[in-house]
């Protein structure tokens, strides 16, 4: 179980820089947007962000999650390479598909009403095509788990979107509009860097039989994700129709700040353990080594959760570069923070469903817990407004977790220490819920306070058995070889090796 620990590690670490540097390009780059956009085309940029996730869920028609249920029971490379070829044929014709229909929409039903949306949409509609067209060989590094080559791939993307968009809004002075040829641009660049991976990686030979079971698999999971961004979309749309696009520009900004959770812990955690989980399908019961993962996940998630909950201010002074009218934000993170929580509980229950091929029971909970966030959302957002779209979201996601954890458990019938996860919840709400009564005083003083507050709860951890006494060794040996400059350093250095 250790080792598979030390490759689980190793995984999410590479992807932990992947995805920091994504994080830290929207440091960059929030500043840079706010310097030269309103408050209303930041919120006018976010509705643009869901409908391309909302064309990225559903234009595959599923094939991406079948081509990751399935690569690891090809027996062969040149059927893995056959099935990457399949994959990606289809992929570039329907998303070329989805692409022209996402633009038809956006032109004839006038969906986003701004002055020059004739010209963005395009640059939109094409910087999106080529963000999906290499999609597929990213997916296919990360079930390959060679994190290292495609974390390299994802940060020469990340630094062609940086440059491309000073450019545009520094030097060309574009506006709004800017951002998007820069995507363009960075995205058709990423393309064709790409290529050669995209060409050595197929052997062409189209299964047609394979893509029809594949979709069969995957689209029910399509069409559960297309849901999933509905928890995102329709917040954010009934919050500009019964108040503004100012709100939905603070209620942007206070997204982005807790998704840093989401691309520091949740989502490298689940990238690298996923793909573990798929590789072994046909291995032994591993049951105690994905009870523990499953605790030391949610210790990670809250444990970082609390300490972004507790730099809200601090993050939101520096990326939106200092203006103070987005700290109304700040009380709408902590329950979007709860809300991702649980959504990376489903995560992990989810699994034993897509390994069982049930995706069909997958679609049917997120539908209903689509339509309840849809429901509630017109019921609470008139009265309560941003902080009632957070407290919506929070009790869909716990809804849908629970669902899925009762179907998991007919499954695979996992016994996760539960007691501990109560324990980490418990806390987690005490100490998020203690520190909003704490008084501001200084910036100094108010960052020892979070300081001490985060250590206290790490302490608390111990003085409830929160670790087993094997567990608190191993901290100890971590701690040891990690806490000199150096050792970091050629720890680092030792994890791309084989």
């Amino acid at each position: 179980m250790l080792n598979k620990l030390r490759e689980l590690f190793k995984e999410s670490f590479f992807y932990g820089i992947g995805n920091f540097l994504t994080k830290a390009s929207g440091l960059y780059l929030l500043p840079l947007y706010s310097t030269y956009l309103s408050k209303e085309e930041i919120g006018l940029m976010g509705l643009y962000e869901t409908a391309f996730f909302f064309l990225m869920a559903i234009a595959a028609w599923g094939t991406k999650s079948g081509f990751t249920r399935w690569y690891n029971e090809m027996k062969t490379r040149q059927d893995r390479q056959s099935l990457f070829f399949t994959t990606y044929a289809f992929n570039v014709v329907s998303n070329t598909i989805g692409v022209v229909l996402t633009a038809l929409i956006l032109f004839n039903l006038n969906v986003f009403e701004t002055e020059g949306s004739e010209r963005i949409i395009p640059y939109f509609c094409l910087a999106g095509l080529f963000r999906l067209l290499y999609d597929v060989p990213f997916i296919m590094l990360r079930v390959q788990q060679k994190a290292f080559k495609q974390t390299s791939y994802q940060t020469l993307s990340i630094a062609f979107t940086i440059l491309f968009t000073f450019y545009q809004l520094e030097v060309e002075n574009n506006g709004f509009e800017g951002i998007y040829i820069g995507q363009l641009m960075a995205n058709g660049l990423t393309f064709l860097v790409t290529l050669p991976l995209i060409i050595k990686s197929c052997h062409f030979r189209f299964k047609s039989k394979l893509l029809g079971e594949m979709i069969r698999y995957g689209y029910p999971l399509a069409i559960s994700n297309v849901l999933l961004h509905v928890l995102a979309i329709s917040d954010r749309y009934i919050l500009e129709a019964y108040y503004s696009l100012a709100d939905v520009g603070s209620y942007s900004v206070a997204t982005k700040v807790t998704n840093l959770l989401q691309f520091l812990v949740m989502g490298t955690f689940i990238t690298s353990y996923t793909y573990q989980y798929y590789k072994s399908l046909n291995e032994e019961d591993n049951s105690r080594y994905h009870i523990k993962i499953f605790s030391y996940f949610m210790l990670f998630m809250v444990l970082a959760g609390i300490a972004i909950t507790y730099f809200a201010k601090e993050i939101i002074f520096i990326i939106m570069a200092g203006k103070v009218e987005y700290f109304d934000a700040i009380p709408v993170i902590p329950f979007l923070m709860v809300g991702l929580i649980f959504s990376g509980m489903q995560q992990v229950f989810k699994l034993p469903l897509t390994k069982a091929k049930l995706t069909r029971l997958i679609s049917i909970v997120t539908i209903g817990a689509g339509a309840l966030n849809v429901g509630l959302n017109f019921l609470v957002i008139p009265q309560f407004g941003k902080e009632g779209a957070a407290v919506t979201t929070a009790i869909t996601q716990l809804t849908a977790a629970l669902c899925f954890l009762y179907q998991s458990r007919k499954i695979e019938g996992t016994q996760y220490e539960w007691r501990k996860i109560a324990l980490l919840l418990t806390l987690g709400i005490v100490f998020c819920g203690g520190f909003f009564l704490i008084p501001s005083f200084s910036i100094v003083v108010d960052i020892l306070i979070k300081i001490g507050l985060l250590a206290l709860f790490i302490l608390c951890l111990f003085v409830f058995n929160f670790f087993e006494p094997i567990e608190k060794q191993r901290i100890t040996e971590a701690w040891l070889k990690w806490n000199k400059p150096r050792a970091i350093i050629d720890n680092i250095k030792s994890l791309n090796k084989k």
